[in-house]
């Protein structure tokens, strides 16, 4: 009898444990997709604001610079 309680408060732990794990690993890629997101944003805004031909020129100063 004390051997199946130790056992249920074992798997009951680790269920606990689990699910705790689980819970950092989506607070941490939904953090991630907002940075990424921002991110995006952030170029779309910088590139929606200038021209076509200064687009063009930053693109090909930027592949050359690789």
């Amino acid at each position: 009898m004390m051997l199946t309680a130790a056992l249920a408060i074992f798997f009951i732990a680790l269920v606990k444990a689990f699910h705790l794990g689980k819970k950092s690993e989506q607070h941490k890629q939904t953090e991630n997709a907002l940075k990424i997101t921002t991110t995006r944003l952030e170029v779309e805004n910088e590139v929606n604001q200038k021209s076509d031909g200064d687009v063009r020129s930053a693109l090909s100063h930027w592949v050359r610079g690789k």
